[in-house]
């Protein structure tokens, strides 16, 4: 072959975990508020165990690729994955929700959430809630199963849908003049009398909504469960009072809106509207002391004077290198300077894969993609067991003009998921997929036609596509995105909103998401709540957006973001159909 990866590529055939070195992990444990003592820590199918003392504190030895499990009385165990970076975990461990409703004395036993997750495809009793997958036959109240079998794909929409197969339901027969986004059904109470106080809540895939879902398309509904008694105020309260209907769509987590084919957008599946100053400005973020002392020089040899002394009191963080080299690169634009402090973290944190991934965020948001390219080699070569090492690369060839390498390693990557090399994951697949097929249909005349690669189902969206990569794989945040009609849609990255990712993203080693916005109008704004990342260093986040993606005139920009200000909406950036408007 004319053009042949770099040799070390080859190493990704070796797809275990390093088990050479015992590492020391060490952290707090707390509820959120203060710590907890006697928390049993224990490394999964071994006999190496910990319990923490009186001020939360603990400490273990187990290799890389094996997981931690936290128990405690009364709180709901939490799993993680130790990774080749791990040294310090401060852990908090959440309420355990117990979801009895009633307690009645029999032979059958409550299942756990794994078993009836198992089962859900083949017992038409489950239905999966916010609460998590319910056993409808374990309830007191009258429960009502509607699969997907059971609805006349001539339905004309959800109303019809309820009127037909739900008895007592009391619904509009025509929305004639009506406002669809405000309508709302009652039960019958009785012979003569209805509920006139409280609607029918409806749950569609874990989102709440007090008015009906209009927006449904009826062949996605999977299964839904009508519950018309009380049997679920024990978990959704008051507003559930009037009766409550659950939704699994086939899509899962949205549904097309009829006529069209792209995703109804989440933000419009609940009232959630979005008010100025609930997100924070740049001028509200923490900046560190050093950085504070930087910005109050007047010129570029202060700057440089302030940096040498600085160094002797901050130069064992990594973290004061990526600051102020960003500082001197936006700033004073400074080559030499910047060169130099790049080197230094290139050097100083040469087999710290995390710290690297930060530099080469900041080289592509720079525009410096033959750096970031050989930044993200090193990376490889550190990590060839993570599927995200062979996305990073792929883009970084792309960037840097060099296609036929790209899409070598994405076919790779391909490769070694049909041997079973790599596990699939649904999340992760489907972004490696969307950008191969991206590359291949935009740059299929620099490839050779000698080369025959396999492609995924085709990519048909155009549109706004964000794609957000961050450094370390225990940041914990939520993304928020704000459409035209201040009306938003929450994206919780947290093991304890989002379990299954967070295990799919440590076990398939990949931190990354992407949000597709289909026919962007007006502007939109995308927040972030940063949550921490179980230790007291801050994760740098990379955004990188595409533009008219999937045409012709395709175009991207990334940009990079430095979180450390915790528990506070800020606002990331504001973008619209012809660019990014603005950034913090």
């Amino acid at each position: 072959m004319k053009n042949l990866l770099p040799a070390f590529l080859f190493l990704l055939f070796s797809q275990v975990y390093s088990q050479e070195t015992l590492k020391t992990i060490s952290g707090v444990v707390s509820d959120g508020q203060v710590p907890l003592r006697d928390v049993n820590i224990i490394v999964k199918n071994t006999d190496r165990l910990a319990k923490t003392d009186k001020y939360g504190k603990y400490e273990i030895s187990a290799y890389e690729g094996e997981t931690l499990i936290y128990s405690y009385v009364g709180k709901k165990t939490l799993e993680i994955l130790v990774e080749d970076v791990t040294t310090f975990l401060n852990v908090t461990l959440k309420d355990e929700v117990q979801e009895l409703d009633e307690v009645v004395v029999t032979k059958r036993y409550r299942k756990t959430q794994n078993e009836l997750r198992r089962e859900y495809d083949t017992n038409k009793d489950l239905i999966k809630t916010i609460h998590g997958i319910m056993d409808t036959k374990m309830m007191t109240s009258r429960v009502q199963i509607i699969d997907a079998q059971d609805i006349n794909p001539s339905t004309i929409d959800i109303l019809t849908l309820l009127r037909s197969k739900v008895p007592n339901i009391l619904a509009p027969t025509s929305t004639v003049g009506l406002n669809l986004n405000d309508i709302q059904v009652f039960f019958r109470r009785g012979i003569t009398s209805i509920n006139t106080v409280t609607p029918v809540m409806f749950e569609v895939d874990g989102i709440l909504l007090q008015n009906v879902p209009t927006f449904i398309d009826i062949q996605n509904i999977d299964r839904m469960a009508v519950i018309q008694g009380l049997g679920a105020l024990n978990k959704y309260g008051s507003n559930a009072a009037g009766g409550l209907v659950i939704i699994n769509t086939k899509t899962a987590n949205f549904s097309r809106e009829p006529g069209k084919r792209e995703p109804y957008d989440q933000a419009k599946l609940r009232d959630n509207f979005f008010e100025k100053g609930d997100a924070i400005g740049p001028e509200d973020i923490t900046v560190p002391i050093y950085l504070r002392t930087l910005r109050s020089t007047i010129n570029l040899g202060e700057a440089k004077e302030s940096y040498t002394q600085l160094e002797k009191v901050y130069g064992r963080s990594p973290y004061f290198y990526l600051d102020v080299r960003s500082y001197f690169q936006k700033e004073h634009k400074d080559k030499t300077i910047v060169e130099m402090i790049t080197r230094a973290i290139e050097t100083r944190y040469s087999d710290n894969p995390v710290i690297l991934k930060a530099l080469a965020y900041q080289m592509d948001e720079e525009g410096d993609y033959r750096t970031s390219m050989e930044l993200y080699k090193k990376i490889f070569v550190l990590r060839p067991h993570y599927q995200q090492s062979y996305h990073d690369l792929a883009n970084a060839y792309r960037n840097n003009g060099k296609i036929e390498r790209a899409a070598l390693l994405y076919a790779r990557h391909q490769f070694l998921l049909r041997e079973g090399f790599f596990s699939k994951s649904d999340t992760f697949s489907n972004i490696l997929n969307r950008d191969f097929n991206n590359l291949l249909a935009q740059e299929g005349e620099v490839l050779s036609q000698e080369k025959v690669f396999f492609v995924s189902d085709e990519d048909d969206f155009n549109g706004t596509r964000l794609v957000f990569e961050w450094n370390d794989g225990e940041a914990e945040f939520e993304l928020q995105f704000v459409n035209n009609d201040m009306q938003y849609y929450t994206f919780k990255h947290t093991a304890f909103n989002n379990e299954e990712l967070i295990k799919d993203e440590k076990q398939n080693g990949f931190s990354c998401q992407e949000h597709l916005i289909y026919n962007p109008k007006g502007i939109w704004q995308v927040n972030v709540n940063y949550l921490g990342n179980k230790s007291l260093v801050p994760t740098y986040i990379k955004a990188t957006v595409y533009q008219d993606y999937g045409k012709p005139s395709q175009r991207q920009e990334s940009k990079v973001f430095k979180l450390m200000t915790k528990n506070r909406n800020q606002e990331l950036f504001r973008i619209q159909a012809n660019g990014i408007l603005s950034i913090r």
